[in-house]
């Protein structure tokens, strides 16, 4: 059945919208000449869309591509890293010997632990290939605490490697950013990607002419409102307007993007509360203050106005608030709370 308006998927083709420019920079990543690519951004803002859809259209160009994903979701130890590994590069070998001539033999269960980062390279060479390996949610390498185990041991081997393409990508912002920008890993063999809110006229053109396709009307107007709340965020765009698809009304106004707002946030505050709870007073006091739109934390009438005790608590409160991926800088110093709709709950119902 044909629905509107669905965020329980990624999307594809036409109803991408909005990432035109993230999608050729991958497609121009893989290609000739091109860098692996660190890829990240909040959760569900986007990441799988396009990297789905760049590698589909190189794929396009270069059907012999072998193509790898590895998610690190459940990753918590050097061991289960391994172990996936292992399973994934079989796969690759596998994929390479079907249908070939000359298949060739790669004896990957006898392969020394600290050769294992090489093999890409070795398939792809050995298969006359290239290769593209997409990582999901790759800051959780961070969690392993192994002697035997060093980012820096994958930044070596994989820069080493001429005929594959690592894309990178993970939804903890603060932790990308601390492995790529604060110890530089990878920091010769990747370039870096950020994917920020999609543009506002794309985004209300989107609902108006996808609710007219299907017999709605919305306004500007009504269409901006949905846009504002979810910031840009496809996912949180998608999420309201299936709301307001479900109201038995030919023509969407205020009050019913209203009820799904009201509708959307009755789902997601039990979440936001739990954020919340985890906080000390000083950090919910600073999150005020990025709510309200302050820069200088630490002058002395913000620290009055929002109950900051001194500036070595709010240098503490920062550091906790971006290990708790709450908030992330820009390369302005410039905060801004990960999760969207976080945001417009806090400023338009909590801190009021």
């Amino acid at each position: 059945m044909d629905l509107p308006f669905a965020f329980e998927q990624i999307a594809a083709g036409s109803g991408i919208i909005g990432r035109g420019q993230e999608i050729d920079t991958i497609v121009s990543a893989l290609g000739p000449g091109g860098r692996s690519l660190v890829i990240y951004g909040g959760p569900r803002s986007g990441k799988e869309t396009v990297v789905t859809e760049a590698v589909e259209r190189y794929r396009a160009r270069k059907p012999d591509l072998i193509f790898c994903s590895v998610n690190l979701l459940g990753i918590r130890s050097f061991e289960d890293f391994v172990a996936l590994w292992r399973t994934k590069m079989k796969e690759c070998a596998v994929e390479v010997n079907r249908g070939a001539l000359l298949p060739f033999e790669i004896r990957i269960d006898e392969i020394a632990t600290a050769k294992l980062f090489d093999l890409p390279g070795i398939i792809a060479g050995e298969a006359g290939k290239q290769m593209v390996i997409y990582f999901k949610e790759f800051q959780n390498l961070l969690r392993i605490e192994d002697e035997q185990f060093h980012l820096e041991q994958l930044d070596r081997a994989w820069s080493r490697q001429h005929n594959v393409r690592y894309l990178l990508t993970g939804s903890f912002i603060n932790a990308m950013k601390h492995i790529f920008e604060e110890r530089k890993c990878f920091y010769g063999m990747c370039r870096s990607l950020e994917l920020l809110p999609v543009d506002r006229k794309l985004v209300c053109e989107y609902i108006r002419s996808t609710f007219l396709h299907y017999g709605r009307v919305i306004e500007m107007e009504e269409a901006m409102a949905v846009y504002e709340i979810a910031s840009g965020n496809m996912w949180y765009v998608k999420q309201l307007c299936s709301l307001c698809y479900a109201m038995p009304a030919g023509y969407v106004n205020r009050n019913i993007v209203n009820q799904a707002r009201d509708s959307l946030l009755s789902v997601h505050v039990p979440r936001f509360k739990q954020v919340l709870l985890d906080l000390t007073a000083n950090q919910a006091n600073l999150l005020h203050a990025v709510v309200d739109g302050v820069r200088k934390f630490s002058s002395a009438e913000t620290m009055e106005r929002y109950r900051l005790n001194s500036s070595a608590g709010i240098a503490r409160s920062r550091d906790a608030l971006q290990k708790k991926e709450v908030l992330t800088f820009d390369s302005e110093e410039n905060a801004r709370i990960v999760d969207p709709l976080f945001e417009y709950w806090l400023r338009n119902y909590y801190f009021v």
